[in-house]
C-alpha cells in the first residue's frame, strides 16, 4: 500500500497540472510566514518563503523554511494554493517536501553518547487561510493547518569491557512530529 508521500505528492501533481490548464494572466508572487507550531511539546517557531506563479485561482510555488519544533530543521517543499469565494480571499493550502536537519544534538533522553547523526524525513503541511489586501499587489496572509516532520537520529556509545578493545553500540531513534501550524505572513 503507499504511504503518505505518495498521496500528498499526487496531490500536488494534481494542483500543478490544474493550475497549468487555465487560461488567465500568470504572476509571480511571494508569500512570506512567520508563526507557531504546537503539539505535545510547548509552542515553538516557525518561518517560510514561498515563491512562485499565481493563475486565477491557483497558485503554485516552491519554498523553504526554518523549523524549529523540538529539533531544528530546514524543510524545502512545494506549494499549492487553491483560492475560492467570491473575491477570491480564502484558500486551501498543501506544501510537501523533505525536512533537512540542522545541526542537533540528542534531547534530554539520551544521557551519554560518543556520536550522533540526524538524517531527515518527509515533511507536510495541510490547511485553510484567508488574505486580506492591503493594496493591489500586496497582502496579509492568516493561516492555520496540520504540519507533520519525520527526523531519524542515529546514536552511537562507547562500550568498554573490562579487557579488550572498545566497541560502539548503535541506536537509532525515530521521530514523527505531528503538530499544529499557526501562521501569519506578507504577499507580494
Amino acid at each position: 500500500m503507499p504511504n503518505k508521500s505518495f498521496y500528498s505528492f499526487l496531490l500536488f501533481c494534481l494542483i500543478c497540472f490544474s493550475a497549468l490548464g487555465q487560461k488567465t494572466r500568470v504572476r509571480f508572487q511571494s508569500i512570506n510566514n512567520v508563526g507557531t507550531v504546537f503539539g505535545e511539546s510547548q509552542p515553538h517557531w516557525t518561518f517560510q518563503t514561498v515563491n512562485g506563479i499565481k493563475s486565477g485561482n491557483w497558485f503554485v510555488g516552491a519554498g523553504i523554511g526554518l523549523d524549529d519544533y523540538i529539533y531544528q530543521t530546514m524543510p524545502l517543499f512545494f506549494d499549492g494554493r487553491r483560492y475560492f469565494g467570491k473575491e477570491k480571499k480564502r484558500f486551501l493550502y498543501a506544501n510537501v517536501g523533505y525536512d533537512f536537519p540542522m545541526k542537533n544534538k540528542p534531547g534530554k533522553e539520551i544521557y551519554y553518547y560518543s556520536s550522533s547523526h540526524f538524517s531527515g524525513g518527509i515533511y507536510t503541511d495541510f490547511g485553510i487561510g484567508v488574505e486580506s489586501y492591503l493594496r493591489k499587489k500586496t497582502s496579509l496572509v492568516f493561516s492555520i493547518g496540520h504540519s507533520y516532520k519525520d527526523l531519524e537520529n542515529k546514536i552511537g556509545s562507547n562500550m568498554c569491557g573490562i579487557v579488550g578493545p572498545c566497541w560502539v553500540d548503535y541506536s537509532s531513534y525515530k521521530y514523527h512530529f505531528g503538530r499544529i501550524a499557526l501562521k501569519a505572513g506578507v504577499v507580494f
